[in-house]
Order: structure tokens, then sequence, then C-alpha cells
């Protein structure tokens, strides 16, 4: 039986054409919620982005923030956190002051960049996203740095990080967060404290960074218009956001 859905958003619960959540998908999660199955959001997203997106109108029963590294109650009180381990962040700070690369910075109540330029544009267009703030580092602690770079970069990111996960979530835009962190780990801490077991999830996801979520849920289900690697790893593909996949998987599992 199942009693937690974990939700990614761009690309699975919110549309890459419009920008807008089907109307299929909010009332199969207002279901979901009248059925008692617990809904949760995991994402790579910060709190704050949600403010600018159609699903802040939208209740779930806890935020699993920033690929796992922060993660928030119904409430939207802090409930955990696992910010970028100190060796790893002075690299990326040097990196921040130097504005070679555009870099993002997230904060528990914060999001700003070290500039602008047009990979950002890209970026943040693809996610029907404003640009964030420029600004200079706050002196808080960072839980997840954004670098806007070619594909090329990857590498070199993953020696300049190398206690951190390093996730392409764009053609041009890569996640660095805590090893230590990272969706799964922030499914297992919330499912632990609701006594959910492994075999009580499903997940739904359509980017590189929901692979593994993917993989460690009882069912995980691919979105349509996910790419290749992300459907070779779930147990169902489902359609696209923009022809309803979430509620046709819901349905294909008699969940709803």
């Amino acid at each position: 039986m199942v009693k937690a859905i974990f939700f990614d958003v761009d690309g699975t619960i919110i549309s890459y054409e419009n920008g807008k959540i089907p109307q299929s998908t909010r009332d199969a999660i207002q279901q979901l919620h009248n059925k008692g199955i617990q809904c949760v959001l995991a994402t790579g997203r910060s709190l704050m982005e949600l403010e600018d997106l159609d699903i802040k109108d939208m209740e779930f029963d806890a935020y699993i923030m920033l690929n796992g590294q922060l993660c928030f109650d119904k409430d939207k009180k802090v409930m955990w956190g696992v910010p970028i381990p100190e060796e790893d962040f002075k690299h990326g700070l040097e990196m921040f002051n130097r504005k070679e690369i555009p870099l993002s910075f997230v904060e528990v109540d914060q999001l700003y960049n070290n500039f602008i330029d047009e990979t950002v544009v890209i970026a943040q267009a693809a996610i029907s996203s404003p640009l964030m703030e420029v600004c200079e580092y706050t002196g808080n602690e960072v839980y997840q740095i954004a670098v806007f770079a070619k594909p090329e970069m990857e590498n070199y990111l993953k020696q300049e990080f190398p206690n951190c996960k390093v996730t392409k979530w764009n053609t041009c835009a890569f996640d660095v967060i805590a090893k230590t962190g990272g969706k799964v780990w922030g499914i297992q801490e919330y499912c632990k404290k609701m006594n959910i077991s492994q075999h009580e999830i499903m997940t739904f996801g359509d980017g590189e960074n929901d692979i593994e979520m993917l993989e460690y849920a009882y069912i995980g289900v691919a979105m349509g218009n996910a790419n290749e690697e992300v459907k070779a790893v779930a147990d169902y593909v489902t359609d696209s956001v923009d022809e309803d996949g979430i509620l046709h998987a819901l349905e294909y599992y008699g969940v709803l």
C-alpha cells in the first residue's frame, strides 16, 4: 500500500512548455490528500522559488528542497539541513568571488548570484523562473551551489568539489550538494520520522537528479518527457507532464 508519494517539480508537476500545472495533476494530488496519502515535494529548487511558480497555491505534507539538503514541514519550518562541506565551500567561494563562472548560493531564506550572463538567462527561462538577485556572499551557511556552465565542465566541477555530488539539471547548469545529502537521504529521513517503509513509497521524476529516488522507491515513475537515462531506471514510464502523466500512472498502479 502506498502511503507517501514524492514529486519532482519541473517537468514532473510543472510543464516546461507553459510553466503551468495540468488540472489533472492538481485534482490527482487533492484526491491523494483526501485518501490520506502523503504528498511531498522533492526538488532541486529552493523554497523561495516556489513563490514564483504556479505551484505556490498548492499544499504539501513536506518539502524536500535543494535535492534533499534542506527539508521543511507542511508549515514550511526547517526540519533538517546539510550545508556544503567546509573544504568544498572554500573552493566554491573562491569561484564565486572570481566571477569567471556564474554561481548561485542558496541559503535557508536567500538565493543570489555572483553575476548574470546569457547562460543564466537561458537556464532560468527553461524553468520559468526569474533571474536571481546579484550580491556578495552574506556569510551565512550555503546548502546548495548552482553552477551555470557548459556540459564539458562537469569533470572539472567534480574535481573542485570532491565531497559533493554534482548533478546536471539543464544543458548549461549543475547543482552541487553535499554527498551526505541528496533526494534519497531527504526521503529516508522523512520516512523515518513518519514511520513509512521503503516499500510504501512512490516517486515521480524526469531529470538526472531524480534517478536515485526513482531507483530507491518501491515504485519509481519516470515522466514521458524524461531523457532515456532516467526512463531506464524507472519501474514505469508514464505519459508526459502535458499529457496527464501523473494521473495516468496513479491510475495504472491503482492508487487512484
